[in-house]
């Protein structure tokens, strides 16, 4: 990997570039209560830690090189009662009444 693009990779993990407020097209909208699901797309970074746990919306990331595309499809931080976030992709959550 070239050193430029190592950099711009470090520098998005190392300052994430979180969105903590609506965006239209995104799957769900922040504070929106959500269910964690049992790793629904077999992935082997899926934070299991809180399987089960409902938890709230907190921010959209769309930059750190995931895959992830704007508006439709982020890496969502759910924030749970114990204030620890996980990032979930929108297959991996469900929105609850």
């Amino acid at each position: 990997m070239e050193t430029k693009k190592l950099d711009r990779l470090i520098t998005k993990l190392l300052n994430p570039n979180y969105t903590f407020k609506n965006i239209k097209g995104a799957p769900f909208k922040i504070s929106d209560k959500v269910l964690v699901l049992d790793n629904p797309n077999n992935d082997n970074s899926f934070n299991n830690e809180f399987v089960g746990k409902k938890g709230h919306v907190f921010y959209f990331e769309y930059d750190c090189g995931c895959g992830q595309t704007f508006p439709s499809d982020p890496l969502i931080g759910v924030k749970f009662i114990n204030k620890k976030v996980g990032e979930y992709w929108k297959e991996e959550i469900q929105l609850l009444d």
